[in-house]
């Protein structure tokens, strides 16, 4: 089966004016010129989140389709720790960290530890086999790393490292244009530029005062954006919920009986699982025969091997 990617054409549309994670100049522009969030006190509930959507989307991963989005990186329950009631107060709103497990992301983290120039460099660099996780080769840009789990990229392909490339002098630092509004390391990553690599330390908290997760746009909009996903997510698991006008029905002692849902539940489960140990008894049988087989057999090509020849 094929995958399906998403294509980007121009990420840095000026007429469109998406900010992106990339140390492109004309991403800067689109910054620049963009130092003031959009009012939408004028516009309808749907046009806020949709239009706070489009942009926070272009933002966070923007080359997946919003499914991919929600079954691999959405959950409605956010990220808590123990505050005191002072701090509580000065925390901004929760749903900024709505975009918390996108964070996970390999080349998400490729690009935040500035071993990428952009998102889309870095998630080439995972697919061309450059980046290890724990050591072992990386291809999967949607990879969700753990607490703890260790990221290491070639240093040849860092662009801020210039030199030979098959020379044993340590390569040097070099800035790149338009790097600097980039240039900050989030409190969830521990990054050792010597060694070329990050490890993720844990999930973005919240904090007060301040939001843990990069982004140029005010956690009012992430409210949006969370409201946005959590009814699409609502909707999905409503029409994935299992009828029960369609489930087979209960048979106890050959006579099909009705019950309530609570104990249909638990007689499936159960009849389910007697399923799956008769279907492993059953396997379990046809591989001692196997062997059984097999050992006959191999005792018969001795005992003809040992007869002497006429």
């Amino acid at each position: 089966m094929a995958r399906t990617v998403k294509i980007i054409t121009d990420p840095y549309n000026p007429h469109r004016q998406l900010i992106r994670m990339s140390w492109n100049k004309y991403n800067l522009y689109n910054l620049l010129t963009r130092t003031k969030p959009q009012d939408l006190s004028r516009l309808s509930v749907y046009q806020q989140k949709w239009i706070a959507k489009r942009e926070i989307r272009g933002y966070h991963v923007p080359y997946i389709k919003e499914r991919q989005l929600i079954d691999r990186h959405w959950s409605p329950t956010l990220p808590l720790q123990q505050m005191t009631r002072a701090e509580k107060e000065r925390v901004p709103p929760m749903q900024a960290l709505a975009f918390s497990e996108t964070e996970r992301r390999v080349d998400v983290v490729v690009f935040r530890s500035h071993f990428a120039e952009n998102i889309f460099k870095a998630k080439r660099l995972v697919v061309g086999g450059l980046v290890r996780v724990n050591g072992k080769k990386c291809t999967e840009p949607a990879a969700r790393l753990a607490d703890g789990d260790m990221v290491t990229v070639a240093p040849h392909v860092i662009p801020t490292l210039t030199g030979e490339k098959k020379s044993d002098k340590p390569l040097e630092f070099k800035a790149v244009p338009y790097m600097a509004p980039w240039m900050f390391i989030p409190e969830y990553l521990e990054v050792d530029y010597d060694t070329c690599s990050t490890v993720f330390l844990r999930s973005p908290l919240p904090q007060p005062d301040r939001v843990e997760i990069p982004s140029p746009f005010p956690p009012e909009w992430h409210q949006l954006v969370y409201g946005w996903y959590a009814r699409i997510l609502r909707q999905k698991r409503l029409y994935n919920k299992p009828n029960e006008d369609l489930m087979p029905p209960i048979v106890i002692e050959g006579q099909t009986i009705r019950l309530k849902k609570k104990f249909a539940e638990i007689r499936r489960r159960e009849d389910k699982e007697r399923k799956a140990k008769m279907h492993e008894l059953k396997e379990e049988r046809l591989k001692r025969a196997r062997l059984e087989m097999d050992e006959a057999e191999r005792m018969a090509a001795a005992g003809a091997a040992e007869q002497p020849q006429a």
